[in-house]
């Protein structure tokens, strides 16, 4: 019995997920950063992340093995931020410093990455990071994608 995408993603928008900024900073200082929810950790030792990009994700022409990344998990004031970088053109103030690590301010919690391996699966990619450093917000109330909407945790 097969399902239909449709129903797959309606069954799936009833699963809570965090909400993260992935950015990258290309060598002439060029930013890309896309929303993505569907990121996971993989282990501790050593640490390692995963996120799933779709053939659109403004990053993932430029996640080459070695390259540096940047996992920026958003806290629920950064609700625009996540909707501006769903959509593959932008527009608005950037909020990434102008060198340096594309680190959002008062993220939740950051993680500095370097892609180890790029998985191609059915259209998506699957990028799996070995975090390198990782930097702490202020204590918030963390954005959460559930049911197809950005929403705070008491909503």
């Amino acid at each position: 019995m097969a399902i239909s995408p449709e129903a797959f993603r309606d069954a799936l928008s009833h699963w809570a997920s965090g909400v993260t900024l992935v950015a990258l900073r290309e060598e002439d200082g060029t930013l890309h950063a896309t929303t993505v929810s569907s990121f996971a950790s993989v282990s501790a030792e050593p640490p390692r992340i995963l996120i799933s990009l779709g053939p659109g994700a403004q990053v993932l022409p430029f996640l080459d093995p070695g390259h540096r990344f940047v996992v920026n998990i958003l806290a629920h004031r950064q609700r625009r931020l996540a909707t501006v970088f769903a959509d593959p053109f932008p527009v608005g103030p950037s909020p990434f410093p102008s060198e340096g690590d594309p680190v959002v301010a008062d993220a939740l919690a950051v993680l500095v990455c370097g892609v180890e391996r790029v998985i191609p699966v059915d259209g998506v990619r699957l990028v799996l990071g070995r975090v390198m450093e990782t930097r702490l917000g202020k204590p918030d109330e963390p954005l959460v994608n559930y049911r197809r909407k950005y929403r705070s945790v008491t909503e």
